[in-house]
């Protein structure tokens, strides 16, 4: 879809470029109207076909610039929605966050319990967050990896809202520090060691609270485009996957720049 439209603009641009530059060839006193007899057209077209295929480069040059407005186009609308969902993202009660609830610079990020890549972000964000006191680090529960992310999601956010956020960051961090695969048993020990005061997490799971926080994390999700985890909101850019020590360090010295 996105190479035809190409395409046809480039067919159009040439053709209107050809067009004003051989008209003296092509038209006589008498098609001042702009109108090309049919030998005229194949001629056009065929000079057309030959500037393409003497020129080929010309087409990548253009495919180039329109995927750059493209992408331009595509950020401008994802800032745009960023800032629209503000308040969802980053004053949300019901989402834990670390650092000072006043930090101008803040950092949102959507994890899965089960996925490795949230894992091996997770040590790099906490030692982030000792190293720069004006961050606010926002977690977001988004279990997208099969029914133990759900059920591990879950486990957290009844800890979150039942014993708060003390309990429930020693239960995130565990759950972050932990390689093996996540089940009933394995999180209720977890909770128990943590300091959890839930004694029948069941009697929780389903209830509307524990999965309106799931679905309005699901919704920010689809409106942002997120598929995959980890992904990171910080400020008005969305980054999708594993970002390195230093790569989040430079992002955060850069906006620390522009405040």
């Amino acid at each position: 879809m996105i190479y035809t439209r190409i395409i046809t603009l480039i067919k159009y641009l040439l053709t209107l470029i050809l067009f004003f530059n051989l008209s003296p060839l092509l038209f006589s006193q008498e098609t001042s109207n702009l109108k090309l007899d049919e030998g005229k057209k194949e001629e056009l077209y065929g000079l057309i076909k030959n500037y393409i295929l003497d020129n080929p480069e010309i087409i990548i040059e253009a495919i180039e610039i329109f995927q750059k407005k493209q992408s331009s186009n595509a950020l401008k609308k994802e800032k745009e929605i960023i800032k629209s969902l503000n308040s969802e993202l980053y004053n949300d009660s019901n989402s834990h966050f670390f650092g000072n609830e006043n930090s101008q610079l803040k950092v949102v990020e959507f994890i899965d319990y089960n996925c490795g890549y949230c894992k091996k972000n997770h040590e790099i964000i906490m030692n982030i967050l000792e190293e720069n006191n004006d961050i606010k680090y926002i977690i977001k529960e988004l279990p997208i990896l099969g029914e133990s992310s759900l059920l591990a999601s879950k486990f957290a956010i009844i800890i979150y809202l039942i014993d708060g956020p003390k309990i429930y960051e020693k239960f995130f961090d565990s759950l972050m520090r932990y390689n093996s695969q996540l089940n009933f048993e394995i999180l209720t020990k977890i909770s128990k060691k943590v300091g959890s005061s839930v004694e029948n997490f069941d009697s929780y799971f389903n209830s509307d609270e524990v999965n309106n926080v799931i679905l309005r994390n699901l919704s920010l999700a689809d409106k942002l485009s997120i598929e995959g985890t980890p992904t990171f909101i910080i400020e008005n850019n969305v980054i999708r996957g594993f970002i390195s020590f230093d790569q989040f360090q430079e992002i955060i010295d850069n906006l620390r720049k522009k405040k």
